[in-house]
């Protein structure tokens, strides 16, 4: 009776801080979604997203309706985008909904748009957190479940993308929720569970055209598996059914592939090349054009900006894991009983999360594919990392229960999830610019920090303190981010004291340098600072300088 009752208290103790944990991640996005700037890609996943509604609703009878959506595309008055019907590297999973949202709430102001938007990011990142709990649910101990899902959540960079990126953090979540269905599938090869891991494989790949790897590494790791259980045969049809729900799902929500599916799909494929443009890249206090990236672009970028436990423990996990499979590939002619790859579903999993993880992260290097602002439109592979992690952090606590040191590895644990907490809270709103604590604060200003210009807000908030008695301020820009969208959130009584003049340093009184460039600023003398400013202020955490201030020496 004792037994029973200390396990209805453990599992009691369990589901309460299970609860706690994502109730406090809640209320905790709640109450600050609005305290992150407007990235420059705000307005353009605005822009996409009603272009994208209209093109629906140009299917209905909804005549009235499509005139709000075509007046609110009117409104999104801005030239540096490019044509969306253009633009086909990108899906509406995201961008259509909150339009949809903006309709329904009746939102005309920018600042409530916008915001509703980094919301909705977050809710959408929410979910992804509960889909990785459970996923860990399946695979490990429930202790070993809650603190990978402690280290999945406190992700410093992650955490703060997951309130304004609406590509790179929506397509994680889909890539995690996708990874929890493909292994209920090891778990019970089903026509539900196919046709639910299809759907959200078609989500993923509808995010971005690089989740078609997701459907592509389970057929390839099927076949793997075939080589050694040819009673998997039996199975055959239902992979079939599963690549063929996965291309009827994709269609039917990605309006761009209605008018023509194969022809746009491929075109969507061919597009990727070019999502990216060609330029200079400040990396190690270098600017590299980003077609010439070395090869230790990716790796020093995840070393430097993810926290030191998650790097620690993602590398136990990966070499044991590549040391199991080696051992089972060196005897498994010696064992006659047993020859397979892994024992079990929970082997299996983690070997095909590890290969995916290997393969994708060569191809991204090898095929040298264009990339910029750190590791951003590579952040789905924190799913990889903190999965390797928590496969780390289980055989530390194997290890701990082992010789009765359980109580001190969970010790370890609070601590350091509370450390990186207090991180966290010390660069609100700033996390997706995070260092971890073994980086210098002179290393930290040799790479690209600010590149989605989010300090933008912060500096107009302190221009419009310092100029409160003036009318009209004449700011230059010494970066490459554009200003003009960060002044959508401001009422237009403060957006008309703004005069934004670009490079043209000769009339201006501040000049903004986030550092930031698309030229080879050592050559190209396009954003120096004239010597008649002086460096008013520069707003730094943590000794990296997120933003600077010149003002003219009058």
């Amino acid at each position: 009776m004792k037994i029973s009752l200390s396990k209805i208290s453990e599992n009691k103790i369990y589901n309460a801080t299970n609860t706690l944990l994502f109730i406090s991640l809640f209320i905790i996005g709640t109450l600050t979604f609005r305290d992150y700037g407007i990235g420059i890609d705000d307005k353009f996943h605005r822009l996409n997203g009603f272009y994208w509604l209209d093109y629906i609703l140009s299917f209905t009878n909804l005549n009235e309706l499509q005139s709000l959506v075509r007046l609110k595309l009117l409104d999104i008055d801005d030239n540096s985008f490019p044509l969306i019907k253009n633009w086909i590297g990108y899906g509406i999973i995201f961008d259509v909904p909150a339009a949809v949202l903006e309709l329904i709430f009746k939102l005309d102001n920018p600042k409530e748009y916008y915001e509703l938007r980094h919301y909705f990011n977050f809710i959408i990142f929410f979910i992804g957190c509960i889909f990785f709990y459970k996923l860990l649910s399946l695979r490990f101990e429930r202790i070993v479940t809650f603190f990978g899902t402690c280290l999945y959540i406190l992700s410093p960079r992650i955490y703060g993308e997951s309130f304004y990126n609406m590509k790179d953090i929506v397509f994680l979540t889909f890539l995690v929720i996708s990874y929890y269905y493909c292994y209920k599938c090891f778990l019970n090869f089903s026509i539900k569970n196919l046709l639910l891991f299809a759907f959200i494989s078609a989500v993923s790949i509808e995010t971005r055209i690089l989740g078609l790897y997701i459907p592509i590494s389970f057929l390839s790791f099927y076949f793997l598996n075939l080589l050694e259980n040819s009673h998997e045969k039996k199975n055959l049809y239902k992979i079939f059914f599963y690549l063929l729900s996965t291309f009827f799902f994709l269609v039917l929500i990605w309006p761009y592939l209605w008018s023509a599916p194969l022809d746009n799909f491929l075109a969507a494929i061919n597009a990727l090349k070019n999502s990216i443009p060609n330029i200079y890249v400040f990396f190690n206090d270098e600017y590299i054009n980003n077609n010439f990236l070395p090869y230790s672009y990716i790796p020093l970028w995840i070393l430097i900006s993810t926290p030191s436990l998650h790097i620690i423990l993602f590398f136990i996990g990966a070499i044991y894991v590549l040391k199991r499979l080696y051992l089972r590939l060196i005897n498994i002619e010696k064992n006659k009983f047993n020859k397979h790859l892994w024992r079990g579903v929970k082997e299996k999993i983690d070997f095909f999360i590890l290969l995916n993880f290997i393969i994708l992260f060569l191809l991204i290097i090898f095929l040298n594919i264009r990339l910029f602002n750190a590791w951003k439109h590579l952040y789905f592979a924190n799913f990889y990392i903190v999965y390797m992690a928590v496969i780390g952090l289980n055989i530390c606590y194997i290890w701990s229960k082992r010789f009765k040191k359980k109580e001190l590895l969970t010790s370890f644990l609070i601590v350091m999830c509370t450390l990186l907490v207090f991180k966290i809270v010390k660069y609100h709103p700033y996390q997706g610019l995070y260092f971890n604590s073994l980086v210098s604060s002179n290393f930290k200003n040799k790479f690209e920090i600010d590149f989605t210009a989010l300090s933008a807000r912060h500096f107009f908030d302190k221009i419009f303190v310092i100029e409160n008695n003036y009318d009209t301020i004449n700011i230059a820009n010494s970066s490459w981010t554009p200003l003009v969208r960060t002044l959508d959130i401001y009422e237009y009584s403060k957006q008309k004291k703004i005069n934004l003049v670009g490079q043209d340093y000769a009339i201006a009184k501040y000049i903004y340098s986030n550092n930031i460039s698309e030229v080879d600023k050592i050559n190209n003398k396009k954003y120096d600072v004239p010597e008649d400013f002086v460096r008013f202020y520069e707003y730094k955490i943590e000794g990296a300088i997120i933003y600077t201030i010149y003002k003219k020496n009058l």
